[in-house]
């Protein structure tokens, strides 16, 4: 549980009197001991999003270092978005469920060359999952903004880029399932698949290629409307596989997202 203060706030680390290393470094790679040390609390929550670290100085006390050992600690954390300095105020916790998930995704994506077909494959499966759930879990209003969505990106007109229109329908299709961790996995795979299907159509994604997959989507939304789980499972398959030819066949660029 978070430390508070007199006044009943959140403690930063600064005003933590009792703060002090997990455990002490051991040989090796001071600074990289130290940035796990902090990672670690951040991703716990014993360092909450909008604390703030130990200044410098602290913290190359606490862990025996010198102070440019702590910065390269403190670099390593600014560059995967855990923190952010702020001149004049010190380095604050910034960490964003979504954005710490999402970077997580795209290291192994990288890393390990997934093909886009896994990749759709994956979001598919995802969606397919999410359809189901919002038949069940979903409320009215969340069906309502399905259903916008829907309108919206059939609306686009010609010529137009339809991505940000496509995203809002399958945020909000993540969103009628009521589970958070589906909302993150789909919000990320879903703009890569945009991304995608951008690279692969020249830039943008034209109206031409969304319109395809028009009736597809209604009956994913008819299902779910109907509260009927079994059907929005099977119309999110068949629109699932259907988007993925449709993202295949386009012209190819790309054969990884690395």
């Amino acid at each position: 549980m978070n430390a508070k203060n007199a006044r009943g706030e959140l403690m930063d680390a600064n005003e933590a009197s009792d703060w002090k290393p997990s455990r002490p470094l051991a040989r090796g790679n001071a600074a990289e001991q130290i940035l796990e040390d902090l990672r670690a609390r951040i991703l716990s929550g014993t360092l909450a999003r909008g604390s703030r670290l130990p200044s410098e100085t602290k913290l190359a006390e606490a862990y025996g270092v010198s102070a440019a050992t702590v910065r390269e600690a403190i670099r390593g954390l600014t560059t995967s978005k855990l923190i952010e300095v702020r001149h004049g105020s010190g380095a604050f916790v910034t960490a964003h469920p979504d954005r710490v998930l999402a970077d997580s995704l795209q290291a192994v994506i990288q890393i390990e060359r997934i093909s886009v077909a896994h990749v759709l494959g994956v979001l598919g499966a995802l969606n397919t999952y999410a359809a189901e759930q919002a038949a069940v879990n979903g409320t009215d209003e969340q069906l309502d903004d399905l259903e916008a969505a829907a309108d919206a990106l059939d609306q686009t007109a010609s010529g137009q880029d339809a991505s940000t229109a496509l995203l809002r329908f399958l945020a909000a299709l993540a969103m009628a399932s009521g589970n958070p961790l589906l909302m993150t996995l789909c919000g990320f795979l879903a703009g890569l698949q945009v991304r995608l299907a951008k690279e692969r159509s020249g830039g943008m994604l034209d109206r031409k290629v969304t319109s395809r997959l028009s009736k597809d989507r209604r009956r994913v939304l008819q299902a779910i409307r109907a509260r009927d789980a079994e059907a929005a499972l099977a119309a999110a398959r068949a629109y699932q596989e259907r988007s993925m030819k449709v993202v295949l066949n386009l012209p190819a660029v790309e054969s990884t997202t690395g």
